[in-house]
Parts: structure tokens; sequence; C-alpha cells
């Protein structure tokens, strides 16, 4: 996989913010976990996370970090610079044209998708699929409690209501 393979691969598989991935050097990756910052507050405080990755998670950012020096950016872009904006926003564009050519139209990808909407399938997908708790999920991408539910409320809603269904399958202990 290409560099440009983390536009997508490393976004989906941390749920990171683009610039987070973006900025990560091979310091950044012990082998267990994925260390993310990111700038936030009044004024801007650095503030970083250790997200915990699965076995796929694992062997993408070994791959990666494989051979490189602490200080190499994780994901180098042309000539060993770190990515912008502008670069992974046209990576995403052009996956996106390349992916809709040859999917159906219940598999197409919409054109106004952009590297942020990884992040946001990644948080749903936690919530919905996984029935992770939205603390978990908050800690996990470094959003806040009040964000997940204002944002995620229609995830968390169902997962409870899942929940709450299969209590009655179950009897109750004495």
């Amino acid at each position: 996989m290409s560099p440009r393979g983390f536009v997508l691969r490393g976004l989906e598989l941390s749920g990171a913010r683009p610039k987070e991935l973006a900025e990560t050097t091979a310091a950044d990756f012990d082998g267990e976990h994925l260390k993310l910052s990111h700038r936030k507050g009044r004024p801007p405080k650095l503030r970083s996370r250790y997200v915990v990755l699965d076995k796929d998670g694992l062997a993408f950012f070994r791959s990666w970090a494989n051979g490189k020096s602490p200080t190499d950016q994780l994901f180098a872009a042309a000539q060993g610079k770190p990515w912008r904006r502008d670069m992974w926003a046209e990576e995403v564009r052009s996956a996106i044209l390349l992916h809709n050519k040859s999917a159906q139209r219940e598999t197409r990808v919409p054109t106004e998708a952009s590297a942020y909407s990884f992040r946001h399938a990644r948080i749903s997908e936690l919530l919905q699929v996984y029935g992770v708790d939205p603390l978990t999920v908050a800690a996990q991408t470094g959003t806040s409690l009040r964000m997940i539910e204002r944002t995620y409320f229609k995830f968390i809603r169902s997962a409870m209501l899942e929940k709450l269904a299969s209590l009655k399958a179950k009897p109750v202990a004495e």
C-alpha cells in the first residue's frame, strides 16, 4: 500500500482526525498503541491520547513503522514531507471517484465524503456495530461525551433499546 493508503485505512482503523494521523512519527507507535495528539481549547493546548488498536490495526501500523527511525513521519508524502490537508483531501476525492466507477449503486461512496468522514464512520461503527460504550469511544477518539451525545445519539439510543430488549429474554436471578 502506498503512503496514500493511510488516508483511508489508517483513519478507518484508528478513528483519528486526519491531521493527527498525518503528523504521527514512528515513535508515536510503540508496537501496542498509537499516540495521537491535537490542539484543543482556548488557548490551544496540546492533548495526547493512546489509541488501542485491534489486530488489524496493530499489523497495519507495525508495517508502516517497520524500519523507520523514531523521528520519521509514519506516513510521509512525496520526498518525506508530512501530509497536508490539501494533499489528503485530493487523495480522498480521487479514491472516491475511482471506487465509484466500478461500484454498484448501493456501495457507492457519496462524492461529498471527506477524510473526516472516516472518523465519523469509525465512531458510529464503535457505538452501533460493536456496542462500545460512549465513554470508551470518547476516550479512544479524543472527543467529549457531550459531542458523542450530540452527534451520535441515534446510535446510542438504538444500542440501548437492543440491550433493554435482550433483558426480557434473560431470566431474573433470585
